[in-house]
């Protein structure tokens, strides 16, 4: 640490040196004389003018060494005038700026070329390096690497639907993101859904949720083949005339979303997950294309968990999802299901460029790139936990209406509604 008043002390004691030097040798040079010259007291004329010139060159060393004095304490003041964060932040950047590059691994929330071209607009240091993949895909893999001694990703980001997210966290292979959150736009959580940040994980600590859009029912429709003035509730798909025309898209390596919330839920329970899949003969695709295939032509009139019914829409095809008001179980609430989540990996190979990532693209900028370009690119409907972005380009099935207040649902336990699920479904295929 730079200390002005020590160096004051080295600036004076070299000048006084200098002015003992400066003054000797002026002594020598004076003239050697046993009359006193006119208007000089005898023997001090070289003295008085030696002296004289010594009060000179003290005084210019005095000013000197204050203005010295000044100017150190100036620029000691302003950088401990930082704030704390702003200090640790500057390492961060130094850091990250000899890694040179972070690796992003995950879906287009995250590996989309426009993404990454709006990262490096403010951070053009940092190579971006790209993997992308579903959830079911690449937890895996990742996995299977680190037990080969290969840790090659810094960031996850992905769906949190299903259980590959909740297994890879509770794999143990994330650090705790809540530390890495530095920048103060990030920390205000006023700029945050129900002014809080949100995690999908219990300890609130590992798997931030982003994602904010309004969680669908799971229960989508062929709008040719059903009347939803039919339905009222969940239980209404137990009327006969549904039996052996519901599908599920069970997601590989995944699982199903829907069969863990029906399981959870207060209103339905273990009760309604056995009665649908022991007595409706409900059909299970694993295939995205074949589910959404087989409910636009109307081979399975209901489909439960299928996937791309918003891009199918768009494109004109008779598909839909029950509007919420026709499920009376159904909650106003942000869940896991359809949402995505940012996770950092512990033991990243760059630590310091993983974190400018993760605060860059969790700020107003970040946020707003991604929603933009999940919105108008990805054509995926996706609205930001982030409240202080404009929402013009999200899209309707996603958008949380203004005013209303959202529960906000985390991981659920997967393991007791999916065992039931296999023994049903298992023991339905032996009859």
């Amino acid at each position: 640490m730079f200390k002005p008043f020590k160096t004051f002390k080295l600036f004076k004691s070299f000048w006084e040196i200098r002015i003992r030097n400066l003054a000797a040798r002026r002594a020598k040079r004076a003239p050697t004389s046993f009359l006193p010259v006119a208007g000089e007291d005898e023997g001090g004329g070289s003295e008085i003018s030696c002296n004289g010139e010594e009060q000179r060159v003290k005084r210019l060393t005095h000013f000197i060494a204050l203005m010295l004095i000044f100017i150190c304490a100036v620029i000691a003041s302003a950088a401990e005038s930082k704030p704390s964060w702003q200090r640790e932040w500057d390492k961060i950047l130094e850091g990250a700026k000899k890694e040179g590059e972070v690796r992003l691994w995950g879906e287009q929330e995250i590996t989309h070329q426009d993404i990454i071209a709006a990262f490096n607009k403010e951070y053009p240091f940092i190579k971006a390096v790209t993997v992308g993949g579903r959830v079911g895909d690449l937890m895996p893999r990742i996995i299977a690497e680190r037990r080969a001694g290969k840790f090659l990703a810094d960031i996850y980001s992905g769906g949190l639907g299903g259980r590959s997210f909740y297994d890879f966290h509770k794999a143990g292979v994330l650090d705790p993101i809540k530390p890495v959150l530095m920048l103060p736009e990030i920390l205000d959580t006023s700029k945050w859904l129900n002014t809080e940040h949100s995690y999908a994980d219990s300890e609130k600590q590992f798997v931030f949720m982003y994602e904010g859009s309004v969680a669908g029912n799971g229960l989508h429709y062929n709008t040719g083949l059903v009347d939803i003035k039919e339905f009222k509730s969940y239980w209404d798909l137990f009327n006969p005339k549904w039996k052996g025309k519901i599908l599920l898209f069970e997601r590989p390596g995944v699982g199903s979303p829907s069969v863990v919330r029906f399981y959870h839920h207060a209103q339905l329970g273990p009760d309604f997950v056995k009665r649908l899949f022991g007595e409706m003969d409900v059909t299970v695709s694993q295939d995205r294309r074949q589910s959404s295939d087989w409910l636009a032509s109307g081979r399975f009139p209901i489909c439960i968990d299928c996937g791309d019914t918003d891009r199918a829409k768009q494109q004109g095809l008779p598909v839909d999802e029950f509007p919420h008001a026709n499920l009376k179980e159904a909650s106003y609430e942000v869940s896991t299901s359809g949402n995505s989540g940012l996770a950092l990996i512990n033991t990243a190979p760059n630590p310091n460029a993983a974190r400018v990532f993760i605060n860059w693209f969790l700020s107003r900028n970040g946020q707003s790139a991604w929603q933009t370009v999940m919105n108008m690119k990805v054509q995926e409907p996706s609205d930001s936990m982030r409240i202080d972005i404009p929402k013009g380009n999200v899209g309707a099935s996603a958008k949380r209406e203004e005013g209303k207040k959202y529960r906000v649902t985390g991981f659920l336990e997967p393991d007791a509604p999916m065992k039931l699920f296999k023994d049903i479904t298992n023991k339905e295929k032996r009859k």
